[in-house]
């Protein structure tokens, strides 16, 4: 039985949040960040086979052009999850002030 003592944290490791929803639209982002992070594997795949074909037909001076093709893609895949580990900079609300504005 998981009670609030021992329960999980929540997915990205941060306890600090735990118990409030997700910003709307956070999960359609990490899809798509997912989705594009798929995809670079695959074509960093598809550049290490070709390279290797390269290398191994004998014209190994072409290979240098895939292997800094692959390292462009591992860096914007770096970026990507620099971009997705960035917390929104809140101000902190002063006192007295309500966080929800009910219908005004």
């Amino acid at each position: 039985m998981v009670t609030p003592s021992n329960s999980p944290a929540p997915v990205g490791g941060r306890g600090d949040a735990a118990g409030l929803p997700p910003p709307p639209g956070q999960d359609t982002v990490v899809l798509a960040a997912l989705t594009v992070g798929v995809l670079l594997m695959g074509i960093q795949l598809w550049l290490l086979t070709i390279a290797l074909d390269l290398y191994l037909g004998g014209q190994g001076d072409r290979v240098w052009q895939l292997a800094l093709a692959s390292g462009l893609i591992f860096l914007g895949g770096l970026l990507v999850l620099w971009v997705l580990g960035r917390r929104p900079r809140l101000r902190p609300l002063p006192p007295g002030e309500a966080r929800y504005r009910s219908g005004e």
